[in-house]
């Protein structure tokens, strides 16, 4: 409905709000999970300690927001900077949202975590099909629908968080400690992995025009359609091995596996499937997306590989492993885009996020096996341990 044009301008207006709130996010999410698990707190006192956590969460991403965004996002119309700010406003509903899910994945109840994470999706889904329906496929409709949801994410995951268990306000210092000492480590690693997947957007956003940002931010969009079973496997890694630690490790390998066999073959169709899928979806206007999408797909296969081992090493107790192969990621991937987007544009982009993206998982088996004992061989069914 918005063209490469205003699919850049979308991109733009809510990549950097998203940004701020995960720099501020603090590992918390991870930490919940984790802390539940091993039962080192009641339940009462870590939603207590991630809530008041979780709002000055909130209140630092907007002011840094404020700073921020007026200066990166100074080349587009003064609209588009408007509807950032909306977004940046609500980032209190959406750090909130997720402790719901987070708590309910802590006690393995994922039926119930799958249905909090998929309500703003879906629920954004259904509100651009019917944008479509009535032509109002505006950005400024667009927003707004999207800020509806994260509204309704929130209230519909604390809906059903009640109607599972019983919460009450339980301050304990040493619960908000423990989940900030947590947080922390498994922080930079998060970041990093977040700026290694958006900082090519986010330098895209301040140097190109917002049709090419278009253009690369659907190639992104289709080369990670896929990875939602790899996030999925990372998911009970996490939860399954911080509640079981004797079965940690086996969890981990199967599944690392099981999203193995499935990203060889997922990105392998995608790869052939690319032309036709992105000009039958999006329109001929996109075709520009096709090349940059088929550059994206082996670190597509990195990313969804790298997840799982990074829940695993959280499961394990080790949530600081991530953050050293994604550091290290980092550096390349600014050195990379340095060098190629000058050169190649967008697609220049595509090359340096791929290669950051394999650095990562590189880095992240060698780290496996020095910090945790795993084996890389045991993980790629070269080993029959388990």
């Amino acid at each position: 409905m918005l063209g490469p044009q205003g699919r850049g301008e979308l991109a733009a207006l809510t990549l950097w709000p998203a940004t701020l709130v995960f720099l501020a996010s603090m590992g918390i999410n991870q930490a919940i999970v984790y802390h539940l698990g091993q039962k080192t707190y009641t339940l009462s006192q870590v939603w207590t300690a991630s809530t008041v956590i979780g709002l000055g969460q909130s209140a630092l991403a907007i002011l840094a927001g404020l700073v921020v965004i007026p200066f990166a996002l100074r080349h587009f119309s003064h609209d588009v900077q408007a509807l950032c700010l909306a977004v940046l406003a609500i980032s209190p509903f959406i750090i909130l949202s997720g402790y719901p899910a987070n708590i309910l994945q802590g006690h393995l109840d994922l039926i119930s975590f799958n249905l909090i994470q998929m309500a703003a999706p879906c629920t954004y889904a259904l509100s651009i099909v019917f944008l479509a329906a009535i032509h109002r496929g505006y950005l400024r409709d667009i927003v707004v629908w999207r800020l509806i949801t994260y509204v309704f994410a929130f209230f519909f995951g604390y809906a059903l968080l009640l109607r599972r268990t019983t919460l009450r306000f339980n301050w304990q210092l040493g619960a908000g400690l423990s989940l900030l000492r947590f947080g922390w480590k498994t922080e930079l690693g998060n970041v990093s992995n977040y700026v290694n997947r958006s900082v090519d957007q986010l330098i895209l956003s301040l140097f190109i025009p917002a049709h090419d940002l278009g253009l690369y931010a659907v190639a992104v969009t289709v080369s990670l359609a896929i990875n939602f079973l790899p996030q999925a496997a990372g998911v009970v890694a996490l939860a399954a091995g911080s509640a079981n630690a004797a079965e940690a490790v086996g969890v981990i390998r199967r599944s690392f596996r099981t999203s193995l066999t499935w990203l060889l073959c997922g990105c392998g169709a995608l790869f052939m499937a690319a032309p036709f899928l992105i000009t039958t979806v999006f329109g001929h206007a996109y075709a520009g997306s096709v090349l940059a999408c088929r550059i994206l797909l082996p670190g597509t296969v990195a990313i969804g590989l790298s997840q799982v081992l990074y829940d695993g090493a959280r499961a394990l107790g080790d949530p600081a492993l991530s953050s050293y192969s994604e550091g290290f990621a980092t550096v390349l991937t600014v050195v990379a885009l340095c060098i190629l987007l000058p050169r190649l544009g967008y697609l220049g982009a595509a090359i340096a996020s791929t290669l950051a993206y394999s650095a990562s998982f590189c880095i992240t088996l060698f780290l496996l096996r020095s910090r945790t004992g795993i084996d890389p061989s045991q993980l790629f069914f070269l080993s029959q341990t388990r």
